[in-house]
C-alpha cells in the first residue's frame, strides 16, 4: 500500500531582495505531485514569505481532503551532534527541539526578502567561543560579522567548553556530495538556507491545521518503513538533498534547454520519491540504515536528522 497520497519538495533559497519575475534559479521553487491523478506543478516564488504561504495553503488543502502529505525540504533539518552542549543551552526538550526553537526566536524575515541570518550566525560563534571563530564560516566580503571567519575554522572545532564538533553529519558522510552546515555561503554551501529553512518547518508545525498531524523524520518518526496509516490526514517532513536526482534532473534540463535547474529538481525529486511510493518501495527509504553505530543512531535521531536518500 502505497505511504502518501501527495507529494510536496521545496527548493530553498537565502537570497536577499525580492527576485525577478522571470523565474529562475537558486530561488524557493515548490513542486507538487498528486498519485491519485499524477498531476504536478512547480511554482516560482520571488520571496521567501511568498513561497511559504503558498506551501501553509496546500498542506492546509489536503489535510482539509484527508491526504498522507510527504513534504521535503533541501536544507538540514539538524547539526553536527554537540551542538547545544557547545552553545551551552539547558533545557529539557531534545537538542533538535532546542535548535528550532532558538532560530524560530533569533531569526527574521525583513522587507524586501532580506534575512538576518549573518546575524543570527556571529550570535551563535560568539556563544561557541573557542580559539578562533567557529564553527560558521563563510563570511562574504560585503558582510562586516568579524565573528563569522571567511574560511574554514578547521575541524574538529573546540568550543570555549570543550564541546568538539564534527565538521558534517553521519547522514552528510553517507552522500559524500553533500555540503556541511556550517558554511554559510559559496558554491553549493547550504548553512543560509539551513538557518531560515528550520524556522520555516518550525512554525509549520505551530500552525493549528497542520500542527496536530505533522510529523518529522525521523525526530518523531524513528527509523520506520510504515509512516503512516491507511488514512490521512498526516504530514512526514523530511530533509532532501537534490543530488539525489541530479541524473534525472540532467535528462529533463536535456529534453527542455529553456527548464530552469531548481525547477527541474522538484520535478524529478516528485517523480522519483511517487514511482518508489508506488511501486512500494518507498518504505524502504525511512528504515534504518544498515551499519550505524548506537551512537550514531542516537544521534541521527535526537539532534542531527536524516536524508531522505541516504543510505
Amino acid at each position: 500500500m502505497p505511504l502518501f497520497d501527495a507529494y510536496l519538495f521545496v527548493d530553498w533559497s537565502a537570497a536577499n531582495g525580492v527576485l525577478p519575475e522571470r523565474p529562475r534559479a537558486d530561488s524557493p521553487w515548490i513542486g507538487e505531485r498528486l498519485r491519485s491523478s499524477n498531476r504536478q506543478v512547480e511554482t516560482y516564488h520571488r520571496t521567501r514569505r511568498e513561497a511559504v504561504e503558498h506551501l501553509g495553503e496546500r498542506l492546509r488543502r489536503h489535510v482539509r481532503c484527508g491526504r498522507r502529505v510527504l513534504v521535503g525540504f533541501d536544507f538540514a533539518l539538524g547539526y553536527p551532534a554537540g551542538l547545544v552542549r557547545a552553545l551551552g543551552w539547558r533545557r529539557d526538550d531534545s537538542p533538535w527541539q532546542q535548535i528550532w526553537h532558538e532560530l524560530a526566536e533569533r531569526t527574521c524575515e525583513q522587507e524586501g526578502n532580506r534575512s538576518n541570518r549573518f546575524e543570527v550566525a556571529a550570535q551563535l560563534n560568539e556563544l561557541c567561543g573557542g580559539d578562533c571563530p567557529g564553527p560558521f564560516w563563510a563570511r562574504p566580503d560585503s558582510v562586516a560579522q568579524e565573528a563569522i571567519p571567511p574560511r574554514s575554522p578547521g575541524f574538529p572545532f573546540v568550543s570555549r567548553n570543550g564541546v568538539s564538533l564534527a565538521r558534517r553529519r553521519t547522514t552528510e558522510l553517507h552522500l559524500p556530495r553533500t555540503q556541511e552546515t556550517w558554511k554559510l555561503a559559496g558554491i553549493g554551501a547550504v548553512g543560509s538556507q539551513t538557518l531560515l529553512g528550520i524556522p520555516l518547518v518550525h512554525r509549520l508545525r505551530q500552525d493549528p491545521v497542520l500542527g496536530p498531524v505533522c510529523r518529522v523524520f525521523p525526530y518523531e518518526t524513528g527509523f520506520t518503513q510504515q509512516l503512516t496509516g491507511s488514512s490521512g490526514p498526516a504530514i512526514v517532513c523530511t530533509e532532501i538533498f537534490m543530488g539525489v536526482v541530479s541524473q534525472a534532473t540532467a535528462q529533463a534540463m536535456g529534453r527542455d534547454q529553456s527548464l530552469v535547474r531548481d525547477r527541474a529538481q522538484v520535478r524529478s525529486q516528485c517523480q522519483w520519491v511517487s514511482r518508489l511510493d508506488r511501486a512500494g518501495e518507498l518504505g524502504g527509504w525511512f528504515a534504518e540504515p544498515v551499519g550505524l553505530t548506537d551512537a550514531e543512531r542516537h544521534a541521527a535521531l535526537t539532534e542531527e536528522g536524516w536524508i531522505l536518500g541516504a543510505r
